[in-house]
């Protein structure tokens, strides 16, 4: 099974093509789609174009709880018991899906940008819905640093207001939202995998929007480790200038 997870900037409207070729090339069979802010247009007409050309029959939407980052999933499986977490500044949509791995509780999720302490309740109110499964996913934009990722302090000096507030506290970095994760049971898959060096964002098309760092996660639980074979961050011609960030996958089998 091939997880991938794409924040694709606004809503993507002038960019479907490329989103939709990018999404071709890596054929996933469950995808996530971050700020799909055009997607409930004129009766979710651009979401199913994407469902038609990737080959992703079963989606769901969920709406934003602040202005139009709605989240996306597209899958080749069935969704079953699809919950959407309310409210949230962005959304999460948890669905369950059965494969060849057995039943998975699959967690696609925007975290809000505006601080870490505004990301904790959002994170207790999403784990909390996934507990009860043995084999559970969790991926999306986390707007998020891991502390793995070993962040130079010094990156805080080039940092604007919003990010001072997004990624700081008293003039130090937070890693505590994503250690919060870790201790629930979910392991980092690009961290397991010795890639987590491997930066999100920005794209090439967005340099000076977002400091260098990986935004973009996919975590599995243990029951399910054994099963992870790969992950990649996509960077090619389509992906440098499709989103501001950069997609990943991660295989399963």
């Amino acid at each position: 099974m091939k997880l991938m997870s794409y924040n694709i900037l606004d809503g993507g409207e002038t960019r479907i093509p490329e989103i939709i070729k990018v999404i071709q090339a890596e054929s996933p069979d469950y995808l996530t789609i971050n700020e799909a802010n055009s997607f409930a247009k004129d009766d979710q007409k651009i979401l199913s174009e994407i469902a038609r050309e990737t080959n992703l029959p079963y989606f769901e939407l969920a709406l934003s709880g602040e202005y139009d980052y709605h989240v996306a999933v597209l899958s080749k499986y069935k969704l079953k018991n699809v919950h959407k977490i309310q409210p949230l500044m962005r959304a999460c949509i948890i669905s369950t899906i059965e494969t060849e791995l057995g039943t998975i509780s699959i967690a696609s999720l925007h975290l809000t940008p505006y601080t870490e302490d505004l990301r904790h309740p959002e994170i207790d109110a999403i784990l909390s819905f996934q507990k009860d499964f043995p084999n559970r996913i969790l991926m999306g934009d986390m707007n998020s640093l891991s502390a793995h990722d070993d962040y130079n302090p010094e990156m805080i000096k080039g940092f604007n207001e919003e990010k001072v507030k997004k990624f700081t506290t008293d003039g130090k970095l937070r890693f505590d939202a994503i250690e919060k994760i870790l201790s629930s049971g979910y392991i980092d898959v690009a961290h397991k995998l010795g890639e987590n060096k491997e930066i999100t964002v920005p794209s090439l098309s967005a340099q000076g929007i977002h400091p260098s760092a990986r935004l973009d996660y996919i975590f599995v639980s243990e029951a399910l480790l054994p099963h992870v074979q790969s992950y990649k961050v996509i960077k090619n011609e389509l992906s440098h200038y499709s989103s501001d960030h950069y997609p990943i996958t991660a295989e399963l089998k």
